[in-house]
Order: C-alpha cells, then structure tokens, then sequence
C-alpha cells in the first residue's frame, strides 16, 4: 500500500510568470554580458518543471523528486526510523506526521485516515518505534483543561481605573 502526503501545488499562472520573468532575466543579462546570471535563470526556469512528493510504502519513508522524467528517492526505510510523532492540531483537520531518524525529521502532513493506516504499518514494519500524539502532550502541559488556550485572568487591582 502507497500512502502520499499533501504537498500544495503550484497554480499554473504562478508557473508561467516565473518562466515569463525568468527568461526575460535571462536576455537581459545575456545582452548585457553579465554571464554570471545566465545559470541562475537557467535554475530559476527548470525551478518550474521541479515536483516533489511525500510518499509512505512497506518500505519506509521517501521523498521522490521529479524532473523531465528523472526521478530520484531519498529513502528512510522503517528499520532506520526511530521516532514517530503526531500533531492533529497544527495543520488541523489534517494531521502532521514528523518522522526522525537519528537527529533529523521529516514532516509529512496526512488525512487522519491515512495517518492511522501509516502509524500501524509502521508498527508492523519496526515494532520498536516509539510512537507518540504531540496534541496529548501539549494538552497534558497545560493541566486540568487542556481544551483553554487562554491565559488566566489577573485578579482586578483596586489600584487600576
């Protein structure tokens, strides 16, 4: 089973202004004989065919990027992976999933369903993962109502207007 993350996308005018601009850079500069831009807006123009995407497999964590056709994998496989947390109210109604390995994370945000089915496929994979809810956490700091976002209430000053 193959479970993606959501990535946002980008809108196609966006896309075709930075093509728009960037190639006009790069006249620009080529008229003027200022080579030094020229591979910037080269970068800037292949920036715009540039995809990314989370995916979740048995086999681990990977961030496949995609470009003309070529597409590498960076691969975290469930074996290395050591800590899974979970945050339902960071990207709320979604769930943010960081995933750590050694001292670095990788964020993937997921629907609730889709984060579920990863955190027991990922219990089955590397039974020694620690697992656990960021929202619980933070909840259990803030004492008896976890649900209060607000700061408590001073008593009033007799010495205030």
């Amino acid at each position: 089973m193959k479970y993606q993350g959501i990535l946002p996308r980008k809108k196609p005018w966006v896309k075709a202004t930075v093509i728009f601009l960037a190639v006009y850079m790069l006249l620009l500069e080529t008229l003027a004989g200022q080579y030094l831009y020229v591979p910037i807006a080269i970068l800037v123009i292949l920036s715009c065919f540039f995809q990314k995407e989370h995916l979740l497999t048995r086999e681990g964590a990977d961030i496949q990027h995609t470009l003309f056709g070529w597409t590498t994998h960076h691969l975290w496989r469930w074996e290395e992976i050591q800590v899974l947390y979970t945050d339902r109210r960071k990207a709320a109604p979604n769930v943010t999933l960081h995933i750590g390995k050694d001292v670095s994370f990788r964020t993937f945000l997921l629907t609730p369903a889709d984060c579920q089915w990863v955190l027991r496929l990922a219990a089955a994979q590397n039974p020694n993962i620690h697992v656990e809810d960021l929202s619980k956490k933070e909840q259990e700091h803030r004492g008896r109502n976890p649900l209060s976002t607000r700061k408590k209430r001073r008593k009033a000053s007799p010495f205030r207007s």
